[in-house]
């Protein structure tokens, strides 16, 4: 009797010993922040993670006004016609199986099944005198849009609005205004564009202009828009007649990401996104660590070390320093198209984010990633394009800054305020 109480006994002194022990060391948050519990574990939700995600249904347009009788003359194929049925056709499983042709100042004209729509471009059916009012047009594709069902629509036109009659002058003049007032007015909307080229014809066939512009709209998400742009841009990139792309009215949120190759410390199982452990000063008096965004999110153009080598920017909460360099070299700064030879695009840059002279036992960084350095970056070719002053101009884009300009006006692209929090502690 007297052996099993001895034993009872020492076994809840050990218990009690092991609760002390555990009671008594510091919390991996010994600074308290209010982010975080006394384990590390991150209170926040308001970071919202964008990645781009394809839409579950999609309505496909194209104008077939005057303008576009060069790309549509059935006397010689165009990398118009091929590359227009690329992406139609790759996107037919979520469509309802028609093509919306749009004229007559900006009406949507009686949809053509798939197939029929193919012999009929291929045939040059679509030829017309007719003209379009851009505004008109936008206005009535987003009017017939459920965003709320992840619906995008894809819109294929030349995007030269060039009103006629007695008040054509002023009605250009009022362009802009005109589409930041649409926008303005849908704030669920979010676009992108791809900038294609083809050979423009002449009613004989002969070519007219070898790299005539044409122009992809995506309407919808932005997390669907973003995807749409990925797929269509390498669609046209395939048929090598890729130009540009970019984004308008667009919320990335915070793109999502991964931290790797931590040194002194160890990045935790549990909340691999926010929290590294065991800071050593012995070994050294600074933690480093790597951030990878994410950056399928963003057009093509963004995944350039001079335009986004900026773009994050970091800081330490509790009086510690901070130092984030843009890594370069080719396994950091990856933006390849066709990922394993699979249709995927797979993007990123990795950012070296350095830790030192920390102040307290333990250090909260706080970054953002914004996409202030990336927007309206475009390429020489396509900036000559939308100056084109002549609507007769085949070899550039009449109008379409207006409608950027306008746009933009309406709404620019915004990220997240709000930081990513990481507890880095010596625990």
């Amino acid at each position: 009797m007297r052996k099993a109480l001895l034993f009872i006994m020492m076994v809840s002194l050990v218990l009690i010993s092991g609760y002390l022990l555990v009671s008594c060391g510091r919390d991996v948050n010994s600074i308290q922040d209010s982010h975080f519990d006394a384990d590390g574990a991150p209170f926040d939700s308001a970071v919202m993670l964008f990645t781009p995600r394809h839409p579950e249904a999609i309505k496909l347009y194209i104008e077939t006004s005057g303008s576009m009788n060069g790309f549509f003359r059935a006397n010689k194929p165009t990398n118009f016609k091929k590359t227009v049925w690329s992406v139609f056709s790759g996107m037919a499983s979520k469509t309802d199986g028609k093509v919306y042709p749009m004229s007559n100042g900006g009406d949507i004209d009686t949809p053509v099944v798939l197939g029929d729509f193919r012999k009929k471009m291929n045939a040059g059916q679509f030829v017309s005198n007719s003209s379009t009012h851009i505004p008109a047009m936008l206005q009535n594709i987003i009017q017939n849009l459920d965003t709320t069902k992840n619906e995008v629509a894809i819109l294929v036109s030349d995007m030269k609005y060039s009103p006629t009659g007695a008040s054509a002058a002023t009605e250009l003049l009022q362009y802009q205004e005109q589409i930041r007032n649409i926008i303005g007015y849908n704030p669920n909307i979010s676009m992108a564009f791809v900038c294609a080229t083809s050979e423009y014809l002449n009613k004989n066939g002969s070519v007219a202009e070898k790299k005539s512009p044409y122009i992809f709209l995506i309407i919808g998400n932005s997390e669907n828009v973003a995807a749409m742009r990925n797929d269509i841009a390498r669609w046209c990139e395939a048929t090598e007649s890729y130009i540009e792309s970019g984004d308008m009215a667009m919320v990335y949120h915070t793109p999502s990401y991964e931290i790797k190759e931590v040194k002194n410390g160890l990045l935790s199982t549990l909340y691999p996104k926010n929290l590294i452990t065991t800071f050593d000063r012995t070994v050294s008096d600074t933690c480093s660590f790597i951030v990878r965004i994410n950056m399928n999110g963003f057009p093509w153009t963004a995944v350039d070390s001079e335009i986004i080598k900026d773009a994050l920017t970091a800081k330490a909460v509790y009086g510690s320093s901070v130092d984030v360099e843009l890594l370069t070299g080719p396994e950091h700064l990856v933006d390849d198209h066709a990922y394993q030879r699979n249709f995927e695009r797979r993007s990123y840059a990795d950012y070296l984010i350095k830790l030192y002279n920390v102040a307290m036992d333990d250090e909260v960084i706080e970054w953002n990633f914004s996409n202030q350095p990336i927007d309206s970056r475009y390429f020489v070719d396509f900036n000559n394009m939308i100056t084109a002053t002549d609507e007769n101009d085949l070899s550039g884009l009449f109008s379409f800054n207006k409608f950027l300009e306008g746009v933009f006006n309406a709404r620019l692209n915004i990220s997240d305020k709000e930081p990513v929090r990481i507890l880095v502690s010596s625990f």
